[in-house]
């Protein structure tokens, strides 16, 4: 097992940065998933690592080794794509054993000469693969012949007989249909956990990135903005960008100021008043929380934030509630402001509401975050459990 390490990668294409001053060190044996929107380098990262790509500046490392100036085929590592690049004309046994065919190992009696291997090695290290990945009765068959399951799983034999320092997995998963993809989610998981070997997966699929990973790398534009354990990402996000592109559904903001409430402060949302704790100061901010630290009622309380329902999905275990907040009441003979749009989800079970239902909504106070005008995290501050 080998870790690999980016110490300040920088890639330029003349006018644009596709990765900005990336550092990040993947540990033997680590599931890391490198998470981001179209467009922000994540796969431009994973070509780096694997030689594909020459970074402007920074360095690569396959365990101890400095890899900058190693080609691809010298760096060991195995790359599957998004489209699996499978030879059609082969079938599903010629394409696992294509690479070994060809690849060349030291001679035991020689260890500074190479040999090809031999068949036996090459059939052994074949069959080995296909049995632990299922697909030992399809070896026979070819590409069009194969599910893209089927195709995916084929294309990660290929990549384990070549006994690879680490896995680089390009969105491998996005082809496949939504059923098909969770399976192969739970395959690859249970893969790593036999091999215990570095995988390193990038993917725009947050829900696929908390399933998988051991720690997630989240990008924006080129810059790495956390690396963290999937609970971590949820629970204490370095910015409001991360907050919102991890966690299904998406975060509730709602934009507010802070002012002083007597000896202390309060966050303002008209029509309501909510109190802070801890260090705080007046102007604009934020608020963030998780739709399951929502909690909708149809009775109101001081702190409740008054809502109107105007949308039910029934989910079975849960609903999700699409509300409206109540603004504050305009001003004699000026048009009423639009209510900002707040999505939570609330239990069947324990409440029963319908499009127009009025409700009242609280958030925990514990889990609820701050966030400043630029988006950065106020770790100061924090909802009051009662008014002062």
């Amino acid at each position: 097992m080998t870790g690999v390490t980016l110490q300040n990668v920088t890639k330029r294409f003349k006018t644009e940065t596709a990765v900005d001053d990336v550092s990040l060190a993947i540990v033997d044996g680590e599931f890391v998933v490198i998470l981001g929107a179209s467009g922000s380098g994540k796969s431009t990262i994973l070509r780096i690592i694997a030689g594909l790509e020459v970074q402007t500046s920074g360095h690569v490392y396959i365990g101890d080794m400095l890899v900058d100036d190693y080609e691809p085929r010298d760096r060991n590592l195995a790359m599957v794509f998004q489209s699996y690049a499978l030879y059609p004309h082969l079938n599903a046994y010629d394409n696992i054993a294509f690479g070994l065919r060809v690849r060349r190992v030291p001679r035991a009696d020689h260890p500074r000469k190479l040999r090809h291997l031999t068949k036996r090695e090459v059939d052994a290290k074949v069959r080995s693969a296909a049995q632990m990945l299922g697909i030992g009765e399809m070896l026979r068959k070819r590409p069009a012949e194969l599910s893209g399951g089927q195709r995916q799983r084929v294309a990660l034999a290929r990549a384990m007989v070549r006994d690879p320092e680490a896995f680089l997995l390009d969105e491998p998963l996005s082809n496949l249909d939504a059923k098909i993809r969770s399976s192969a989610r739970i395959e690859l998981k249970r893969l790593h956990a036999r091999l215990r070997q570095t995988f390193i997966f990038v993917t725009h699929d947050q829900s696929e990135a908390m399933t998988l990973g051991d720690r997630l790398a989240i990008l924006n534009h080129g810059r790495l903005l956390q690396c963290d354990t999937p609970e971590r990402v949820l629970s204490h996000p370095a910015n409001q960008y991360v907050a919102s592109f991890v966690g299904s559904p998406e975060m509730v903001f709602l934009e507010g100021n802070v002012q002083p409430a007597g000896a202390g402060y309060t966050f303002v949302k008209d029509p309501v008043r909510i109190p802070i704790r801890g260090a705080a100061r007046p102007g604009p901010v934020t608020l963030g929380v998780r739709p399951w630290d929502v909690r909708v009622e149809k009775e109101g309380s001081p702190t409740a934030l008054p809502s109107r329902v105007t949308g039910v999905e029934r989910l079975g275990s849960s609903d999700h509630l699409f509300l409206e907040l109540a603004g504050p009441a305009p001003a004699s003979g000026a048009a009423a402001p639009a209510p900002p749009a707040l999505s939570v989800r609330a239990v069947t079970r324990a409440y029963d509401f319908n499009v127009g239902d009025r409700a009242f909504v609280t958030f925990d106070p514990d889990r609820a975050l701050f966030f400043d005008a630029e988006g950065a995290r106020l770790e100061s501050m924090s909802l009051a459990t009662r008014l002062p």
